[in-house]
């Protein structure tokens, strides 16, 4: 297990240093949670994956220094008209993931998803870190939003610290 830590951080160190130093942090590049372990393809695993990646990910923030939000985004399955938030407990979160793995991002901090998204063509909506099981000091929200030439709502859930 002490090797499997040690391995996701350095994944996750490699990735966070070279998109603060290219430009990928405001290009958005994200990092898949099956690329930093290969036992978190399965989507049984994204959640416990994906918030343990956080984990690793703030300290690795934090131990570097690095002036940004480390944030975790789940990517939910997209409507054809506004649906909100249409799940209460994690097993129904579960339920509504879409096909791709969750992925770490960086943002300036200022400059976060929420706080991007105007209300004219979008809706953020706070959640309880705990519907996820995150811990600590992390911000939980939900996005839903029209994307541009797209026939479908995106939503989206962030954790974020």
């Amino acid at each position: 297990m002490l090797t499997d830590n040690r391995k996701r951080e350095e994944i996750i160190e490699r990735w966070m240093l070279a998109i603060v130093n290219d430009g990928g942090v405001r290009r958005f590049d994200d990092l898949h949670i099956d690329e930093i372990d290969p036992g978190w393809k399965l989507r049984q695993q994204w959640i416990e994956g994906g918030l343990e990646a956080y984990r690793v990910a703030i300290t690795v923030r934090d131990r570097n220094q690095l002036l940004f939000t480390v944030a975790l985004g789940f990517s939910l399955k997209p409507g054809r008209e506004a649906i909100g938030v249409d799940f209460q407990v994690r097993q129904e979160f579960y339920e509504r993931l879409n096909w791709s793995p969750p992925s770490l991002y960086l943002f300036h901090r200022g400059e976060e998803p929420d706080k991007q998204v105007s209300p004219v063509k979008g809706v953020v909506r706070y959640l309880s870190p705990a519907v996820l099981g995150a811990e600590g000091n992390a911000r939980c929200y939900y996005l839903e939003f029209e994307e541009q030439g797209a026939d479908e709502y995106c939503r989206s859930v962030f954790i974020e610290g």
